[in-house]
């Protein structure tokens, strides 16, 4: 099961829920904005991400801008009330399963989700089609 947390659905949030069905891989939606994350949701989270707030907190954001956020003007219980109420400070999507996490649509970092034997078997499968389109055989069929 892989989980998408989202405040706006956009087309990168889009992207993901299409790629990772087209993996048959299980997904379930959640728009933050209308069922706010709960502060055990945003400490899994955090622990999940390899950078902490860095790979959550989206620097960009207006509202992050607004509200001047940065980790030496809050505590981690003022980041994740901050969250709570304000979900457009999160980079959008969230895409996580039990142990990883990717923020945004990046096709190669989404492959995270995908068994390693199925990421072969796509890679070779894309070999083989390259392959075959830029062949050249000397005598038509």
């Amino acid at each position: 099961m892989v989980w998408i947390y989202y405040h706006t659905n956009d087309p990168s949030k889009r992207k993901a829920v299409k790629w990772l069905t087209a993996h048959r891989l299980s997904v379930n939606e959640r728009n933050i904005e209308k069922q706010s994350l709960t502060q055990s949701e945003i400490f899994n989270l955090l622990s999940k991400s390899i950078n902490g707030t860095a790979d959550l907190i989206s620097s960009r954001s207006r509202d992050t801008k607004a509200l001047k956020l940065t980790s030496e003007n809050l505590t981690i219980n003022q980041l994740v009330k901050t969250i709570q109420k304000n979900p457009h400070v999160l980079k959008n999507p969230i895409i996580c399963d039990e142990n990883k996490l990717v923020t945004g649509f990046d096709q190669e970092k989404m492959g995270i989700f995908v068994s390693q034997q199925e990421r072969r078997d796509e890679l070779a499968n894309l070999l083989l089609k390259h392959n075959l389109q830029t062949s050249h055989f000397a005598f038509p069929f």
